[in-house]
């Protein structure tokens, strides 16, 4: 097969911070991608014989998501809190006011700032970080429809092409692998017991049969074409190669072969259009991936939706600090998004004691090894549990968990967004379980695809909030965390 790659190894800027870049360009590619189904490689193994056209790209315009039609509940159920009934009122997505960001108004104009580079033409990107409501891309994929179809798709963004668990996926990005790749993060029994989390996971593998590819797709208007794909792997000693194969072309081969462990950072440029990246072990020893990032050139907003299903924010404190410094320094968010609490609330043993000085430790590293962008900390939303069939009470440490946040934010420059109140406070999971179609998942903890939309457009109107509202940043002095 006809080689269409050239890769080339440049020294940069990146060289001082401890990792290495190298680019390769692929200067032409036939306008065609592998015509293999995901179900067909799963039975039958890669066979990237057949071809078929690249679909079309992006529309010029791009369409807003359809706005939803929901209908309330004929009848609510009893629902209390600490043992006292209370009566939601103001819980219908139509209803439902403003839930600002809170903080100092200086940490919202640097917000406020971002979103006004991005409708000024500029690129930006904001990352978020968090557990199961992050893993599933459907909250943080509704905010990327928006602020995409508002100022432009410029690609999905970070994203691991091996789901780390059942519910992880990526909104308008096709995610197919096969094997058993080995996955790691904190608290993950069968992993490497080492600090080598990147962004906060990893897969692993050493089987030349093992695959794993991420796609464009092929009907939606978000998410159908992409120009540079960026490989983020962990060199290491005794390190295997990872093949790169962009549609049909040649695969790279790809060394993690280093005496220190150290970020390994690929970047692949190739024609703006639809793709499929296949990446595979070669089979000479073990290639860990710590994941990539899908991106265009031109103007537009980044969402990166960096998720592990049950993980609270303490697991930053386990990360390897200079991994993650240099892809956060690769990534480089203007805002950064941390969103537990869920299973912080759901800990009845975490004390909010314990929880003030994990969270300070945690928000300090963040501080520490990215110091100058804008942050969001995002409460827990409400929840609710199932008494009896005429009976729901609900979770009363997600407001506690909220304070918690509310309080150390500023601390640190960051500001907070309360999900729970945002969705109609107390109570608000349980009367969104009743609505038609529903908009909380029967476990009362997470979101139907439609409560996630509802969601993401109340957390957007705070974003424009802050947009059209904090323009001047006030001369006072604050207190501030002592950062290292």
């Amino acid at each position: 097969m006809r080689s269409w790659s050239t890769l080339i190894t440049l020294c940069c800027a990146a060289f001082a911070l401890g990792f290495r870049t190298q680019i390769g360009k692929m200067l032409w590619l036939p306008e065609e991608i592998p015509a293999q189904s995901c179900r067909e490689a799963l039975d039958l193994g890669l066979d990237y014989t057949d071809s078929i056209p690249t679909p079309p790209t992006t529309p010029d315009i791009l369409p807003f998501p359809k706005a939803l039609e929901i209908e309330p509940p004929k009848k609510l159920p009893r629902i209390s809190l600490i043992g006292n009934t209370i009566h939601p009122t103001h819980f219908m997505p139509a209803q439902l006011g403003l839930q600002p960001l809170e903080g100092y108004p200086e940490d919202l104009v640097k917000i406020g700032q971002v979103m006004r580079r991005a409708d000024a033409g500029e690129r930006v990107r904001i990352t978020f970080f968090g557990a199961s409501h992050t893993a599933g891309d459907f909250w943080t994929g509704h905010i990327r429809r928006v602020l995409q179809a508002r100022y432009g798709d410029v690609g999905h963004g970070f994203i691991m092409p091996v789901a780390m668990a059942k519910g992880s996926r990526g909104s308008d990005i096709n995610l197919c692998s096969n094997g058993n790749w080995m996955r790691d993060y904190v608290g993950k029994e069968d992993g490497w017991n080492d600090d080598y989390f990147g962004l906060g996971m990893t897969v692993s593998s050493d089987d030349p049969t093992h695959f794993a590819w991420l796609e464009t797709t092929h009907q939606n208007p978000i998410g159908r074409q992409f120009s540079t794909a960026h490989i983020f792997t962990l060199g290491s000693f005794g390190g295997g190669s990872l093949l790169a194969q962009v549609d049909r072309s040649s695969p790279l081969l790809l060394s993690t072969q280093k005496e220190e462990p150290q970020l390994l950072h690929t970047k692949l440029v190739v024609p703006d259009r639809g793709h499929r990246l296949t990446l595979s072990p070669s089979g000479d020893g073990m290639v860990r991936l710590l994941g990539l990032s899908i991106e265009r050139d031109g103007p537009g907003i980044l969402v990166d939706s960096i998720g592990i299903r049950g993980r609270q924010a303490f697991t930053w404190l386990r990360w390897n600090e200079f991994l993650l410094r240099d892809m956060l320094s690769t990534l480089n968010p203007d805002i950064i998004v941390l969103a537990y609490g869920t299973n912080e609330a759901n800990d009845s043993d975490y004390t909010m004691e314990r929880y003030s000085e994990d969270l300070r430790a945690v928000l300090q590293k963040m501080k520490s090894v990215h110091p100058n962008e804008a942050c969001i900390l995002v409460g827990p939303s409400d929840r609710g549990h199932e008494e009896s069939e005429k009976h729901f009470s609900v979770w009363e440490r997600t407001q506690l968990v909220a304070d918690v946040q509310r309080n150390i934010a500023p601390e640190f420059g960051c500001a907070f967004w309360d999900w729970q109140q945002a969705t109609g406070g107390v109570g608000s999971m349980i009367t969104w379980n009743h609505t038609s179609p529903k908009l909380s998942s029967p476990d009362l903890i997470h979101f139907t695809p439609q409560g996630y939309q509802v969601s993401a457009d109340l957390f957007v109107q705070a974003l424009d909030d802050v947009a059209l509202h904090y323009q001047r940043k006030p001369n006072k002095k604050r207190f501030r965390w002592n950062q290292k």
